[in-house]
């Protein structure tokens, strides 16, 4: 049957909806009337031209989104890989490497003065000073004696603290007992100041005048001999000092001063 469109857009509903319209017998549009020019009814061709249309969009869309999803699938294997590197399956752990041990710089050690200090120095005059007063005044002697071997201990311990074996103070507190007539504590005296200083030639003749006095004269000997050795040369005393009296009347007390080529006693 043939079928066609009211062209009356100005007043037909049918002509405003663009429909197809079975043209009846008297040829007229039923909505408005307007004669109806016959149209061969190609609507089943339009939906077909759609429809394939429809389909190529389909196709052509579903291609489009296979090839943009390799092209980014290319686009991100083909990008470096900046994540972080996989570890070993068996880490590796270093022993740090053991420090070398640094050699310690010895500190010198100070020199240890033979000197005595002015503090020692000033007890040894004071000592020397209240044995010349005992010398002086037989009434203060005790007295002046004791208050000499208080100067004398001073001097010596403030050697000793100083790591310092100090001959002259053991000599002039040996020869001070001996005045106070405290022979034993004399004798050690006398005989430390030699152990302190080997060189000391006074401290050698002292101890032999020390045993000559209390008539060791066996021990004088070899005190007066080192003594001789190592400097000590004065005749005078040698031929005056009241100290050796009991040693000069021996032969072996020349014969010492000969070895050492004094010939005091001629």
């Amino acid at each position: 049957m043939a079928s066609a469109k009211c062209r009356n857009r100005a007043s037909c509903d049918l002509a405003m909806q663009d429909e197809w319209i079975e043209i009846p017998e008297d040829g007229r549009c039923p909505e408005c009337g307007t004669t109806l020019q016959t149209q061969a009814n190609n609507s089943s061709a339009i939906d077909d031209a759609r429809k394939r249309r429809k389909n190529l969009l389909m196709a052509g869309g579903g291609l489009g989104a296979l090839s943009l999803t390799g092209a980014l699938l290319w686009a991100l294997n083909s990008q470096p890989k900046t994540g972080p590197e996989p570890l070993p399956t068996t880490a590796t752990i270093t022993e740090p490497a053991p420090a070398e041990p640094v050699a310690a710089t010895p500190t010198p050690a100070e020199p240890t003065s033979t000197e005595p200090t002015l503090e020692t120095q000033q007890h040894i005059k004071q000592g020397m000073m209240f044995v010349a007063l005992a010398k002086g005044s037989p009434k203060t002697r005790g007295e002046n004696l004791q208050n000499a071997l208080v100067e004398f201990n001073l001097a010596i311990k403030q050697e000793d603290d100083a790591g310092r074996c100090f001959a002259t103070g053991y000599m002039n507190r040996g020869i001070t007992y001996w005045q106070d007539n405290k022979m034993n504590l004399a004798e050690k005296d006398l005989i430390k100041a030699t152990e302190c200083d080997e060189e000391n030639a006074v401290a050698f003749y002292n101890l032999a005048t020390y045993y000559a006095t209390i008539k060791k004269l066996d021990l004088a000997l070899e005190p007066l001999d080192k003594a001789l050795e190592l400097g000590f040369s004065d005749c005078d005393v040698l031929r005056k000092d009241p100290d050796l009296a009991n040693l000069r009347n021996k032969g072996d007390f020349r014969h010492i001063l000969e070895k050492h080529k004094l010939f005091c006693l001629k």
